[in-house]
């Protein structure tokens, strides 16, 4: 199975696609994300990418969110 997130700039866009993609044979499912779940994925994927596998100290970590 493969998943697939699109976003779309407007309502009419998102419903048409959505449309497409029922008719579509093989597609298990569509659905639209709530605001929540959006958020998941956003802390997820900055998670994921702050990943180094390195000690980062406190004071560190303050120093670089601090010079930005």
């Amino acid at each position: 199975m493969e998943t697939i997130v699109i976003q779309s700039k407007n309502k009419a866009t998102s419903n048409c696609i959505k449309k497409l993609l029922k008719e579509l044979e093989g597609i298990e499912s569509v659905s639209t994300l709530s605001a929540s779940d959006k958020e998941d994925l956003a802390m997820i994927n900055a998670i994921n990418k702050g990943r180094t596998g390195n000690y980062v100290g406190t004071a560190v970590f303050l120093k670089k969110i601090k010079d930005k």
